[in-house]
C-alpha cells in the first residue's frame, strides 16, 4: 500500500513538472512540444522495455494512447481558443477528477468509504474553483471540458483488460507517439498551425518526456494499489505543483492577494486529498 502512496506523489510530481518548456519558453508551441515531448516518453518505454522483455504491440495500449492524444489536443485547442490558459487547466483537471471517481464507483463497483471519498471530491473541486477564473459557459469551454472527461477515462479499456501495466506502458507510449506524429502532420499540412521549434526547448521537451513516463509509471503504481476512484484522483492533483512552479521559478503570481487565494485554494484541495487517502474500504 506505501507503494500506491509514493506512486501518486511521484506521479504529482512529473505530471505537475513536465510541462515547464511552455513556460520557460513560451514562443514554442504546443503543438510542437507535444511531438517532441513523444520523443522522450517514446525513447524511455523503449529502454525499459527492453530491460524488462516487456515491449510488444497490445491494440489496447495502442488505443489508450490514440484516445490521451485526443485529450491532449482538445487542452491545446482550448487554450487557443479560450484565452483562458489558468481556467483550461482548472476545468480539465476538475472533471478529470471527478469522471475517474465516478468511473471507479459505479462501473469498476470499487468500495470506498462514501462518507469520507465524497466530501473529499466536492473539497477537491472546491478548491480549483477557487483557482479558476469567473464564469463558465459551456458553448464556450467544452473544449477543456472535453479534455477533462477524456483523461478521467482513457484507461477503461486497461482496467476492463486486467493487463500487467508493464506490458500496457510500451504500447501505450508506442500508440501516443504515432498518434501525436500523425496529428502534428495533418494540422501541419492543413496549415492549421505552426511548427516552431527552438533548440533548448527541445531538449527540453524530449527530457520532459522521460519524466512523464517516470509519472506514469508512478500513476500505475497507485491505480494498482488504490483503485481507479481513489489513486487516479490523486495523481491529478498536479496542478498544485504546477502553481508551486510557477510561484517559486517562474515568478508568477506576484501579489500578496493572488498567493494567499492560492494557498487557500491548495489547503482546502490537500484536505481534500488527505481524506480522499483515507477512504480506501
Amino acid at each position: 500500500m506505501a507503494n500506491s502512496y509514493i506512486g501518486a506523489l511521484l506521479a504529482i510530481i512529473a505530471f505537475g513538472t513536465y510541462m515547464a518548456p511552455l513556460k520557460k519558453w513560451p514562443l514554442f508551441s504546443s503543438w510542437t512540444f507535444l511531438p517532441v515531448l513523444s520523443w522522450g516518453l517514446f525513447i524511455s518505454a523503449n529502454i525499459v522495455g527492453l530491460i524488462t522483455n516487456t515491449i510488444n504491440w497490445n491494440y489496447i495500449g495502442l488505443l489508450c494512447g490514440f484516445i490521451w492524444v485526443g485529450g491532449g489536443a482538445l487542452c491545446f485547442w482550448a487554450v487557443q481558443k479560450e484565452e483562458d490558459l489558468a481556467g483550461t487547466g482548472v476545468r480539465s483537471m476538475g472533471v478529470s477528477i471527478l469522471t475517474s471517481f465516478l468511473i471507479g464507483i459505479f462501473l469498476f463497483k470499487e468500495s470506498t468509504h462514501l462518507y469520507l471519498s465524497i466530501p473529499a471530491i466536492i473539497a477537491i473541486l472546491f478548491g480549483l474553483s477557487l483557482l479558476a477564473p469567473k464564469g463558465m459557459k459551456f458553448l464556450r469551454n467544452w473544449r477543456s471540458l472535453g479534455a477533462g472527461a477524456i483523461f478521467g477515462s482513457y484507461l477503461i479499456p486497461y482496467q476492463l483488460s486486467k493487463m500487467d501495466y508493464m506490458d500496457f506502458v510500451y504500447p501505450f507510449s508506442a500508440g501516443i507517439f504515432i498518434t501525436s506524429h500523425l496529428l502534428i502532420f495533418f494540422l501541419f499540412k492543413k496549415k492549421a498551425i505552426q511548427i516552431t521549434p527552438i533548440k533548448g526547448a527541445v531538449f527540453a521537451s524530449i527530457g520532459a518526456g522521460v519524466l512523464w513516463m517516470i509519472g506514469t509509471h508512478g500513476c500505475f503504481w497507485a491505480l494498482n494499489g488504490l483503485g481507479y476512484a481513489i489513486g487516479y484522483p490523486l495523481t491529478q492533483l498536479n496542478l498544485l505543483v504546477n502553481l508551486l512552479w510557477g510561484v517559486v521559478i517562474f515568478k508568477e503570481y506576484p501579489t500578496t492577494n493572488e498567493r494567499l487565494r492560492i494557498g487557500f485554494a491548495a489547503a482546502i484541495i490537500l484536505t481534500g486529498a488527505l481524506f480522499l487517502t483515507l477512504a480506501r474500504a
